[in-house]
Formats: structure tokens, C-alpha cells, sequence
């Protein structure tokens, strides 16, 4: 579950951990030490966290059978990074998806004028179509 920034997203990170269990989630995210995300990262390694929630940098975990990738807030710029490497996290999302076979899914209460002008009649995005389907 990618967050824009997750100092702004606690009530989720709450409710995740309620209904999963703190040892079930990974977070990752720049306000961590690096001892602290060193430690997240091999939880996520050693398959003992079935959840990673984390910022536009947590889309590299890594993460074996991925089962659905969620964006929340997509509109939010902080999706893409200026840094070098430059990356978009939502087209990483959209990769890993396909390869996958996965749900991919956008959240938003005011989408990216991008992401909309993907959508087809159904609502889904061509962010995860294949070409020629």
C-alpha cells in the first residue's frame, strides 16, 4: 500500500494494524533510521510481513507473490520523484501489476486528470492492460 507521505496517514497505518496485526505490516518510510528500515526490510525478505505500507520509495520491497497494489491519494504529486533516479511510483505499480497479474488500484477523491483520461468505459485503467486486449 503506497501512501503520498506517511507522517499524514497514521489512522490508516492504525487501522491496518488493527485488523491485521502489527506483526503482519512493514512500514517503510524516510522518517525511519536507517537501523529501523534496515530491520522493515528484512521482515519484508523473511516473508513475515504479509502487508508493506510505506511511501512512493516502498513500491522496490521486496515483496514475493504480490496479491494487490494500492495507491492511495493518487493524485498526489509526491508520487513521482525529481531526484535522480527519477521514477514514477504509480507507472513502477502499474509493471509490477501486469507481471504480476495483480489488482492494481488507485485511490482518490479527486483522481489525477491522467489516471481518469485512462479509465475505459468500465472504470478500469489501461495503466494495467495489456496491449492489443
Amino acid at each position: 500500500m503506497l501512501v503520498p507521505e506517511i507522517s499524514l496517514t497514521p489512522q490508516m497505518v492504525d487501522r491496518f494494524i488493527a485488523r491485521f496485526g502489527e506483526e503482519n505490516i512493514a512500514l517503510l518510510h524516510s522518517k525511519l533510521s536507517v537501523g529501523e528500515r534496515y530491520d522493515e526490510w528484512k521482515k519484508i525478505e523473511k516473508k513475515e510481513a504479509k502487508i508493506v505500507i510505506g511511501a512512493r520509495s516502498a513500491i522496490f520491497a521486496p515483496v514475493e507473490n504480490l496479491g494487490i497494489i494500492i495507491i492511495d491519494e493518487e493524485h498526489d504529486t509526491s508520487y513521482k520523484s525529481d531526484m535522480t533516479p527519477k521514477y514514477n511510483a504509480k507507472e513502477i505499480a502499474s509493471y509490477l501489476a501486469k507481471q504480476n497479474k495483480i489488482p492494481l488500484v488507485f485511490g482518490s477523491a479527486t483522481p489525477d486528470i491522467g489516471t481518469y483520461y485512462r479509465l475505459d468505459k468500465e472504470g478500469r485503467s489501461s495503466y494495467t492492460k495489456s496491449k492489443g486486449k
